[in-house]
């Protein structure tokens, strides 16, 4: 026979004489059901005990914590029926943590006394503590930054309901310009709409050209965790910081016709706490780049170039396509430094650097090779097409006039050497020798030219 004990001091008698299971408020005077379901946990004796927290309605936070708190299940007092098949259910088998579909809002207990005063304050503790933890961990997975979007966005749609949740933060380019990055979590059905009501937000215009495959430049994540309304609603907006530097921007978007105070005080929290894994983000990024950049030029050194080909030249064995290699070397670059000093030297390596980026496709590798000497593979690209294409390069190195340090312009020249493959079984190591050669072909052949292997 099922016997049934209503405590007024449920935490006392729940660890004096632990029962098969405990049924108990989500809200209640005293001690909560959250705080009762935690120390239910914690207790050896009671670990095992499933608890059922009980309440009037429900929200996205309430969900949220009864999923933190090791709640066995999480009823709505409209559900009695539910609720007695589930506690025979919980009573027959070991505690495993489940979800009831979701009603309306939860309200707090009245605030009589100071115990059920603490025990809110406890609870809105506990509620920021397990945030914060939750987004600080994110900083032991973060190696990309969509990576730890998805996960905040997951953070952030487990306890609010929103339109669109955003982030926006700089990048440097190849050309060592910043742009905006852009990260969207959205309803499926708002895509469109929240992408340029966070543009607008983020003052972040749309590209000058759009993606061939016609997609957007920002990283969106489209799913049903977001809300589908369509308020207009402003969004808010705080910045993110890791100690006086401003990492970024979140923003978020109500499903309602005015910000909640639940909603400001979740955006906030997550802006202080995003700071430290974005830094992480950008940590790891630096190594890589540390790793596989040209310290000078910012363009890929020859390992990162050699490791780039590896791939290329995979992808062309299984769906053969022709490769040429541009080696260039700068004409009389010692006189250079000889003449106007090694910061002149530099500054002009770095200039014709840009030049190279500047002509270059997207498909393309551009990678200084070492000392004055560059390497750029034309991918795609048979000796016909990259006959045209170094006979340009060679005439924007010749045509630009680069900036010194002491505010005077030198002009430059290159000499380069062009090799092709053809054939699937191209060999690395070769063709950068043949296009060698060429290059000082060029160079007893008068200089500022190209030459072919």
């Amino acid at each position: 026979m099922t016997e049934v004990a209503v405590a007024s001091n449920a935490a006392e008698m729940v660890l004096a004489d632990p029962p098969d299971v405990v049924v108990t408020d989500l809200w209640m005077p005293g001690i909560s059901g959250l705080q009762l379901c935690r120390l239910v946990r914690a207790e050896p004796a009671t670990a095992h005990v499933p608890v059922v927290l009980l309440t009037a309605s429900d929200t996205r936070r309430a969900r949220f914590w009864a999923r933190h708190a090791g709640a066995t299940a999480y009823v709505t007092k409209s559900e009695i029926d539910r609720l007695i098949d589930l506690l025979d259910d919980v009573t027959s088998s070991p505690p495993t943590p489940t979800h009831v579909p979701p009603a309306a809002h939860p309200q707090i207990v009245a605030r009589g006394n100071v115990q059920e005063r603490l025990s809110q304050l406890l609870d809105a503790s506990l509620f920021e503590s397990t945030i914060a933890g939750e987004v600080r961990a994110l900083a032991q997975k973060a190696e990309e930054l969509e990576h730890v979007f998805a996960d905040l966005a997951a953070i952030a749609s487990d306890v609010a309901d929103y339109r669109w949740f955003a982030l926006a933060t700089e990048a440097e380019s190849a050309t060592h310009a910043h742009h905006t990055r852009l990260f969207i979590h959205t309803h499926p059905d708002l895509r469109e709409m929240a992408e340029r009501e966070a543009r607008d937000a983020f003052e972040v215009p749309p590209p000058l050209e759009r993606r061939k495959d016609g997609e957007s430049d920002a990283h969106v994540i489209a799913d049903q965790r977001a809300s589908a309304a369509e308020w207009s609603t402003p969004p808010l907006l705080l910045p993110v910081q890791f100690g006086t530097s401003v990492m970024g921007r979140i923003a978020l978007a109500p499903n309602r016709r005015g910000a909640s105070h639940d909603d400001r005080h979740l955006l906030a929290l997550l802006a202080a706490e995003l700071g430290g894994p974005m830094r992480m983000v950008a940590l790891v990024a630096e190594a890589r780049k540390l790793a596989s950049t040209d310290a000078l030029t910012g363009l890929l050194n020859r390992r990162a170039f050699v490791e780039c080909l590896d791939k290329a030249r995979a992808a062309s064995e299984k769906d053969f396509f022709p490769m040429s290699f541009l080696l260039l070397d700068v004409d009389h670059f010692k006189k250079v430094n000889d003449g106007l000093g090694h910061e002149a030297g530099d500054a002009v390596l770095q200039g014709i650097a840009r030049v190279l980026v500047s002509m270059a496709r997207k498909s393309d590798l551009v990678a200084r090779w070492g000392g004055e000497e560059f390497v750029i593979a034309l991918t795609r690209t048979a000796e016909t097409g990259a006959r045209i294409a170094a006979e340009r390069v060679r005439r924007a190195i010749a045509e630009t006039k680069y900036l010194l340090p002491g505010g005077q312009s030198h002009g430059a020249t290159a000499s380069i050497g062009l090799a092709s493959a053809e054939s699937e079984r191209w060999n690395l190591e070769e063709l950068i020798s043949r296009a060698d050669k060429a290059m000082y072909s060029a160079k007893h052949r008068g200089r500022n030219r190209v030459e072919i292997a």
